[in-house]
């Protein structure tokens, strides 16, 4: 803790201005995993301390403490409580015009990412891969560079999205891949294209349109990927305040998607795909003060909505 302070009072001192507002904020969870041989108990906390100048300037800075759990360095292998190892802080300045974003242990994501590609293409860059991270903005365009720590040229990856002549766009950029898209209306909805160069002369393109029926959105997906053509499509719409997703591809693959409001302002999320015959659900409870409880199971081979298996997690943030 100290040291946070320090660092905090470090960055105020760089405006030359007097401190307008310093806040402290943060996230912690306990959760117990039941549907394994024995009980596995498992923690997670963050804190971020901000502050703003008088001027125009910002900063943050944000820890996530150690965890505590049976797994230790080893995932899956520890035999009793051991404290992972805490990753290193994550510092941000923010100007009028850019922000910079640097972090000792990664976890920024890259910024080819910036990229939208449609589905069932491939895709660039990967997420929580960056140390350095710098982003600016123009008015109606974004721009974004991030990088490691030694911002070596293969590590390197640029962003940009935004809207010029009435369409929007996005670009990603890293190594010698690169993807491109532009969306707009038509047809009643929303058309977007996206082309994508990635390595050994591998090109993809794809094409979504999403159109509004009767209250529903429909959307359709076509690409051509590695050479090979695939498709999917998507009907989203609201049912007695419900939220039903249901969705099919080229491989057979069903998906159906609820999230519902239930009484005493709990809310009920399930998801069901034929791929593996698997679903997850949960219930989440919210108890006021920034509390919540989460009961979840799921059966999908990696996390998605929820952690494996069946979990009981509570959580708060302050």
């Amino acid at each position: 803790m100290k040291k946070l302070l320090l660092t905090t009072t470090a960055l105020a001192g760089m405006t030359g201005a007097a401190i307008a507002d310093v806040s402290l904020s943060g996230t912690g969870s306990i959760n117990l995993r039941t549907d394994t041989s024995d009980n596995t108990w498992s923690s997670d906390a963050s804190i971020v301390a901000s502050m703003s100048s008088s001027g125009a300037y910002a900063a943050s800075v944000s820890i996530d403490l150690a965890e505590w759990g049976t797994d230790g360095a080893a995932k899956g292998t520890g035999t009793g409580a051991t404290k992972w190892p805490a990753p290193g802080a994550a510092v941000t300045l923010t100007a009028p015009m850019a922000t910079l974003t640097v972090s000792d242990n990664a976890g920024i994501d890259e910024a080819s990412m910036t990229y939208s590609k449609v589905a069932g293409m491939t895709g660039i860059g990967t997420e929580s891969a960056a140390s350095v991270s710098v982003s600016a903005n123009l008015g109606d365009i974004s721009a974004s560079y991030s990088s490691n720590l030694t911002m070596t040229s293969a590590s390197s990856a640029f962003g940009a999205s935004g809207t010029m002549g009435g369409l929007s766009f996005t670009l990603g950029s890293e190594n010698e891949e690169m993807g491109i898209s532009l969306s707009g209306s038509a047809l009643g909805g929303t058309v977007k294209v996206a082309m994508e160069e990635l390595a050994n002369d591998v090109s993809n393109t794809g094409i979504s349109i999403a159109i509004p029926v009767s209250g529903s959105t429909v959307t359709l997906n076509a690409d051509d990927t590695s050479g090979v053509d695939g498709w999917s499509a998507t009907v989203a719409t609201t049912v007695n305040g419900a939220s039903v997703t249901v969705g099919t591809d080229d491989a057979g693959a069903t998906t159906v998607d609820v999230s519902a409001p239930i009484a005493g302002g709990a809310t009920f999320v399930a998801d069901y795909s034929t791929a593996a015959n698997s679903s997850e659900y949960g219930v989440s409870y919210d108890l006021g003060g920034g509390a919540t409880f989460l009961l979840s199971h799921s059966e999908f081979t990696s996390s998605d909505t929820y952690a494996l298996g069946t979990n009981m997690k509570l959580s708060f943030a302050f």
